[in-house]
């Protein structure tokens, strides 16, 4: 392809590379110094073709192992959509690459065939119609993710309720893209919201953003410097953002009936849980927990099957919810 579509193309996958003569020198280097491209003159134009190494689906089968093929075809399935178009459209020859290996009849191929249709994954809770997302909007910002660019971003906030006037644009740095419930987070840094040690206000502002809130996203043009102090595991095991509404940490315990709390004797919901059986036979369970709404939903879902004995406060919260509950319900 010419140097202009090469340019052209490096742009729509999200690099900034400037002006075309740029990208002009950086393919002459790739030819005299790296021997990755050829060059060929084309009238007063230059054409420029990529070595012949896996630059299409025919040259990676024959490269390709039946078990670099299911991994290649597993990727696709769970995190194709996750990955910027810089990555995605890179790697796009490996991935048919795969589909066509894996549909050789060959001595190797059925078991690997069949493994992508062994496995799935099902969300926990019943299963809502997932907000659509706008693609022009997701792949906005899982570029500027990638390539660590602020965006500018028209967000309505949930709190907020219909507003009749467009929100206004502010800037903000994609620090990482978060799946949570079948709906994709940002979590962004504000810039214009530095800390103030002074005011007791020691870290920067960095909040969750709904993608499918956004009214528009786009970038400004300007790059920043990532974080060192931002860490997405960290982040989400520490500030439990993703339960919302996060509260201090306290002592809770449970009672169940029946069944019900078994799950917890294999899947703990604390680090120092502790489990008894009661006199009147119930299962106790106590550890130290994060109050939050995701909390508050989990033990709503168990239903009139557990009691909450401790702490006093969570307690009278919910006896209060279920005597409303069942008023309205007389």
């Amino acid at each position: 392809m010419s140097t202009p579509e090469v340019h052209r193309q490096l742009e729509e996958r999200g690099h900034r590379v400037g002006y075309t003569k740029k990208v002009q020198r950086h393919l002459t280097r790739l030819e005299d110094k790296d021997h990755l491209v050829l060059s060929t003159e084309n009238g007063r134009e230059l054409l420029w073709q990529r070595k012949p190494w896996l630059q299409g689906a025919r040259e990676g089968v024959s490269l390709m192992s039946a078990s670099e093929a299911v991994a290649f075809h597993i990727l696709q399935q769970f995190a194709g959509n996750k990955l910027p178009d810089a990555v995605t459209k890179d790697i796009e020859p490996l991935f048919k690459a795969a589909e066509v290996r894996l549909s050789q009849e060959r001595a190797d191929s059925r078991v690997y065939r069949a493994w992508p249709d062994k496995i799935d994954s099902v969300d926990g809770t019943f299963t809502l119609i997932r907000p659509k997302l706008r693609p022009e909007i997701f792949q906005a910002v899982v570029t500027a993710t990638f390539f660590e660019r602020e965006l500018l971003v028209k967000y309505r906030a949930a709190y907020k309720g219909e507003q009749a006037e467009e929100p206004k644009s502010k800037p903000l740095w994609p620090l990482a893209l978060v799946e949570s419930g079948g709906v994709m987070y940002m979590v962004a840094q504000d810039p214009t919201r530095a800390p103030q040690p002074e005011k007791g206000k020691n870290d920067w502002l960095r909040t969750l953003y709904r993608l499918d809130r956004m009214g528009s996203a786009v970038e400004s043009g300007k790059t920043f410097n990532y974080p060192d102090d931002f860490k997405l595991r960290q982040y989400i095991e520490t500030e439990q953002a993703f339960n919302f509404l996060t509260e201090p940490p306290l002592r809770l315990e449970l009672a169940f009936d029946g069944n019900a709390g078994n799950h917890l004797k294999e899947s703990p919901m604390a680090k120092d849980q502790e489990v008894e059986t009661l006199l009147d036979g119930r299962l106790k369970v106590s550890g130290t927990v994060i109050p939050s709404l995701k909390l508050r939903w989990w033990l709503r879902s168990i239903g009139a099957a557990v009691e909450i004995l401790a702490p006093k406060s969570l307690r009278e919260e919910f006896a209060a919810d279920y005597l409303n509950l069942a008023n309205r319900y007389r």
